[in-house]
C-alpha cells in the first residue's frame, strides 16, 4: 500500500540551487529516511561551496493509502504522496511554500525542489542526486 521502502537508508551525494536573481550554489548532500512507528522521517544537511550549512528534519505521517501529513517539531506543515517510483512533499515554512520531490533510480535517487523564499528573499530551485551508502 505505501511504498516508501525503496527510499528508506542513508544517502550521500551532490546538489546544485539556482535562485531568482542568478546566483547558483554547489553543496553536498547528506540525507536519511528512516521508518517510524506511523510513517518515516526523512532528514538532510547541506554543506555548501560558500560555507553555509542547511540542517532539516520532516516526520511524514500516513493519513490515507499512498498519503501523509508532513509535521516539523511536531506542527502539521504540509502533505505529500508516494506512487511507485516517485515521493513528493510539499509544506510551508514561515512565509516560504517549499515543494520537493524524488525519483528512485536503480543506482541513485534524484532530488527535484524549490522555494518561494531563499534566505535573501529570492524564488529558488534545486536539483540532486544522492547514493545510497547504507539501508
Amino acid at each position: 500500500m505505501n511504498s516508501i521502502e525503496q527510499f528508506l537508508g542513508t544517502y550521500e551525494g551532490n546538489g546544485t540551487c539556482h535562485d531568482s536573481a542568478g546566483k547558483s550554489l554547489a553543496y553536498r548532500v547528506q540525507q536519511a529516511a528512516l521508518p517510524t512507528t506511523y510513517g518515516f522521517e526523512i532528514s538532510f544537511r547541506h554543506d555548501f561551496d560558500d560555507g553555509t550549512v542547511t540542517d532539516a528534519r520532516f516526520n511524514m505521517t500516513w493519513v490515507a493509502p499512498h498519503i501523509f501529513r508532513v509535521d516539523v517539531s511536531g506542527t502539521p506543515v504540509g502533505h505529500g504522496y508516494v506512487f511507485d517510483t516517485y515521493c513528493h512533499y510539499h509544506l510551508r515554512i514561515g512565509e516560504a511554500f517549499v515543494e520537493a520531490s524524488y525519483r528512485s533510480g536503480a543506482d541513485a535517487v534524484e532530488v527535484f525542489g524549490s522555494s518561494t523564499r531563499n534566505a535573501d528573499g529570492n524564488y529558488i530551485a534545486w536539483r540532486e542526486t544522492v547514493r545510497r551508502t547504507a539501508a
